[in-house]
């Protein structure tokens, strides 16, 4: 999403290149190339997960199991996995200070940086000892703050596997403002979706679908809305949708709605993709894509979505969404091979990045890794028009699973991979 930063493990800002490697983090002088330096390292106890970038602050963060052993933090020793979250100045890139130092209980799940916040979200299992129910706590600097029950939001969750989870809002610019938090008892996080005023937090339940029948081969999907706004953090809405979520490219909003896609399973294996209003209720919905196939990529762009369903060959499915009470197939093609990653080149075409396959019956064999062009300019009819097979059968690339491992720059006729 446009304006919404994702953490990784190399930033750049143009001139500077900041790299996790181990349990260091190197500040790298790269611009001029000739003159290309190591101006200083960061060394750490433990290795650092992700990082950001925002003008003069370096963002770290990550999860560590080894925790305070004073009895100063008497609860903390008691703990095995904690999320560590700091801030460099880095106005002299030689010699960056730091100016921030948090720990969180539970285990680093995902973030986003929007404006001058890092909103960092972490899950931790409930559980009890010595018969006291533990709660979530935070430590910033030297005071540890034990989140009170009366605090904790819970939601109706169906669940068998209930976390803790918990929204941090800092503020990468004012090392003065107290960070803003929100813990909410759910069940386990598996994606998550974050636009610039919602974050959405999806987990499959298992045992009931959304009319509360027993249904124990396919999952629904979980869909909870939280509101931010600076260091605001408000719990709004929840909402469920049948099957489950491949990943963060299978959600999005848009003009006012939330449009997720979804597989199930069961007799008949089937895709669909629903529409839901900011209470997360179903207004529209387009079921049973390909049935007996999965999905195994989703980009949402404007009033169009595109998917792509495998079992032997791949139908690359286009589909209208400018009116969200009747979504509509447009069009599909079927093609050799699938696409795990969809990235648009403009308005009217799209890279598709995974693998060739030769149909061998009841099955397909997995071949090289599979670069494709689609015109979707006539959206009946969409096509094909180039594609590069790299490699052979046992070809892989970071990119099927990671799209940080994907740079395209129009502008530079340049893609990398």
């Amino acid at each position: 999403v446009e304006g919404v930063d994702e953490a990784d493990i190399i930033k750049t800002d143009g001139e500077y290149i900041y790299a996790v490697v181990k349990n260091n983090l190197f500040i790298i002088e790269a611009y001029p190339a000739e003159n290309a330096k190591i101006l200083a390292k960061i060394e750490f106890k433990s290795r650092p997960q992700d990082i950001y970038i925002n003008g003069n602050s370096l963002v770290v963060f990550g999860s560590d199991t080894q925790i305070y052993k004073t009895e100063t933090y008497k609860r903390f020793p008691r703990r095995s996995n904690y999320t560590f979250f700091k801030v460099f100045n880095i106005t002299d890139r030689k010699n960056p200070k730091q100016v921030r130092d948090l720990d969180i209980e539970g285990n680093y799940f995902n973030s986003r940086m929007i404006g001058d916040y890092v909103y960092v979200i972490t899950n931790e299992p409930v559980y009890e000892e010595e018969g006291e129910r533990i709660l979530p706590a935070i430590r910033v600097g030297g005071n540890e703050t034990e989140i009170p029950a009366t605090d904790i939001y819970y939601s109706d969750v169906a669940d068998y596997y209930y976390m803790y989870t918990t929204i941090i809002a800092i503020n990468t610019q004012n090392d003065g403002e107290e960070p803003a938090y929100e813990t909410i008892l759910l069940g386990a996080s598996s994606t998550l979706y974050v636009s610039l005023n919602n974050i959405y937090l999806t987990f499959p339940v298992w045992g009931t679908d959304i009319l509360g029948r027993e249904v124990w081969d396919s999952p629904r999907t979980s869909i909870h809305r939280i509101h931010i706004e600076g260091n605001s953090i408000e719990y709004e809405a929840s909402g469920d949708v049948p099957g489950m979520v491949l990943n963060q490219f299978s959600m999005d909003e848009y003009d006012g709605y939330f449009r997720v896609a979804t597989t199930t399973w069961g007799e008949t294996t089937g895709n669909h993709v629903y529409i839901l209003d900011m209470d997360l209720n179903i207004v529209g919905s387009l079921e049973d894509l390909a049935p007996g196939e999965t999905i195994y990529s989703a980009r949402f762009m404007g009033e169009r979505g595109y998917l792509v369903t495998f079992k032997q060959v791949d139908p690359l499915f286009v589909i209208d969404l400018s009116n969200p009470n009747n979504p509509r197939e447009l069009g599909y093609l079927k093609v050799t091979g699938y696409s795990d990653y969809l990235h648009p080149y403009d308005e009217t075409h799209i890279i598709g990045i995974g693998k060739e396959t030769t149909d061998a019956g009841e099955f397909a064999w997995y071949q090289g890794v599979k670069i494709s062009l689609f015109d979707v300019s006539d959206v009946s009819n969409p096509q094909e028009i180039d594609k590069l097979e790299i490699g052979d059968r046992g070809t892989e690339s970071p990119v099927l699973y990671d799209h940080k491992a994907f740079l395209f720059d129009r502008s530079r006729n340049l893609m990398v991979m």
